[in-house]
């Protein structure tokens, strides 16, 4: 029985091999841009749920 390496039946670790991983500055931006929308709104959540009574 003939046993295949792992990159015959793996593609998608063969095809990065090699290839600039680094992100593009457009993606970096709005991942920044995410954090800081998520982190604004559990104060803001706090704050609301302060003045409604909870």
């Amino acid at each position: 029985m003939r046993r295949d390496t792992r990159n015959s039946y793996s593609p998608s670790f063969v095809s990065s091999v090699g290839v600039d991983q680094s992100p593009s500055f457009r993606r970096v931006c709005s991942d920044v841009m995410m954090l800081a929308f998520w982190g604004a709104m559990i104060p803001t959540f706090l704050w609301l749920g302060n003045a409604a009574g909870f």
